[in-house]
C-alpha cells in the first residue's frame, strides 16, 4: 500500500495557476485543497474526481471575489504535474 499525496497545476480560464494538494481523505475519498487560495476544499471518490470538483468550485470561489472587489490570489503553479509517493512499510 502507498500513501499518495498529488500536486496538480489547475488553470482556471487560461490565466491562472494554482497548486492543488490531494491527499487520501477518511473513508477512501480523496481531498483537494490550494494553499494559495484557503476555504476552498473539495472531495472525491478517485483524484480525478476530487480534481474536478475543485476547479468548479475555485472557479465560482474566484468570480465571487471578483463580484465583491476582492484581490484574487495570483498563480503560484508551475504548467506541469508533480507525484510525491511515499511507500508505507
Amino acid at each position: 500500500m502507498h500513501k499518495e499525496d498529488v500536486l496538480r497545476s489547475v488553470p482556471v480560464e487560461n490565466t491562472r495557476r494554482y497548486t492543488v494538494i490531494v491527499e487520501p481523505g477518511e473513508d477512501g475519498v480523496y481531498i483537494a485543497t490550494a494553499p494559495s487560495v484557503p476555504g476552498v476544499v473539495e472531495q472525491g471518490e478517485s483524484v480525478e474526481e476530487a480534481v474536478g470538483r475543485f476547479k468548479e468550485a475555485l472557479a465560482f470561489h474566484l468570480e465571487s471575489l471578483e463580484l465583491e472587489g476582492q484581490e484574487i490570489p495570483p498563480s503560484d503553479a508551475p504548467e506541469r504535474e508533480v507525484r510525491n509517493i511515499e511507500p508505507v512499510i
